[in-house]
């Protein structure tokens, strides 16, 4: 993977701000990146709109560092939130991107032009499918999901109060890439995500079983997992719904064992997702029960009795916390 990593942001990221050393840094290349059109306007206007754009946006990064803290440190791999931690770079790289169009155009944005934005903003994920063909979906969509749904959340904050209901969003960040999806669901009626404690596999690290990743695969992840066998959408449909969730990984050897227990706001929505899994996985095991279903996928086949045993126990042991 990295790579395949490092080919993608050489060629995308044209700046960066780096929170561990409180460093900025810009590409060169990339503030020739706009062509002749835009070298001929700045010089007429005696104004480097790249190089404005780039160091507006990288430099919000540090106030919000400075306000607020930004992630430093990797997350734990058997205690990973990987979805909240992508809902919350969702909006930094939002309002990063919405204030460097606000600094370049030197006052408050309308409508009109946060509409215009977003049409830009929306073009991302195509024009990245396209330059990297080769690239997984796991990999372009969570990046171009951060600008593209991010700046859509912010001027969602932007539009209802100003840079002060963007600055109440960064002091009470969204929790899931579900709130980013849809904003509705955090500025209106805030969807807290269910809280699923996986239980139920002590007898699988008895058994020699080695837990190495423990992880929250959310709305975002669900629709890219899906997308891969169906249409795009039905993975959105099946996704939306997603309540909350919880995936817990164990190796012994070359074998894997996955252990994803779902929670699903109506038994429908369970329904739609638990239908959707054997074209997406037909490996594995899937069980629904009312607005959860657990996914189990082992060295065995789906109906073996180890991986019963194993939903037997994870069914009596997990516990699933839903907001009051």
């Amino acid at each position: 993977m990295r790579p395949t990593y490092e080919r993608l942001f050489e060629s995308q990221i044209a700046a960066f701000y780096d929170p561990r050393a409180k460093d900025l840094g810009i590409s060169t290349e990339a503030l020739h990146a706009g062509g002749a059109l835009i070298g001929f306007v700045s010089t007429i206007t005696n104004r480097d709109f790249v190089g404005e754009l780039l160091v507006s946006h990288e430099l919000t990064h540090a106030l919000q560092d400075q306000h607020w803290g930004l992630p430093t440190a990797p997350e734990p791999m058997l205690d990973s939130h990987g979805d909240r931690v992508l809902a919350r770079r969702a909006l930094l790289e939002g309002d990063a991107t919405l204030t460097s169009f606000a600094y370049t155009r030197g006052g408050a944005l309308d409508a009109g032009t946060v509409d215009a934005i977003l049409g830009q903003m929306r073009t991302l994920p195509g024009e990245l499918a396209k330059q990297y063909p080769d690239v997984p979906d796991a990999i372009r969509t969570p990046l171009v999901f951060q600008y593209d749904a991010g700046t859509a959340f912010t001027a969602r904050a932007y539009l209802r109060g100003g840079w002060p209901a963007v600055d109440a969003a960064e002091a009470d960040p969204p929790a899931s890439s579900e709130q980013v999806l849809h904003p509705e669901r955090y500025f209106d009626a805030r969807d807290v995500p269910v809280d699923v404690a996986i239980g139920g596999t002590d007898r699988l690290e008895a058994d020699g079983w080695r837990p190495v990743l423990e992880d929250t695969i959310g709305e975002l992840g669900i629709r890219i997992l899906v997308g891969g066998e169906l249409s795009p959408a039905t993975a959105v449909r099946v996704a939306d719904g997603w309540g909350g969730d919880r995936l817990r990984a164990f190796t012994k050897g070359d074998a894997l064992v996955l252990v994803w227990m779902t929670a699903w706001d109506r038994a429908e929505d369970a329904t739609d997702f638990a239908g959707a899994m054997p074209v997406v996985r037909p490996d594995a095991r899937i069980d629904q029960r009312d607005d959860r279903v657990l996914v189990l996928l082992g060295p065995e086949s789906p109906a073996s009795p180890m991986l019963a045993a194993l939903a037997s126990r994870v069914w009596q042991h997990t516990q699933v916390r839903r907001p009051s």
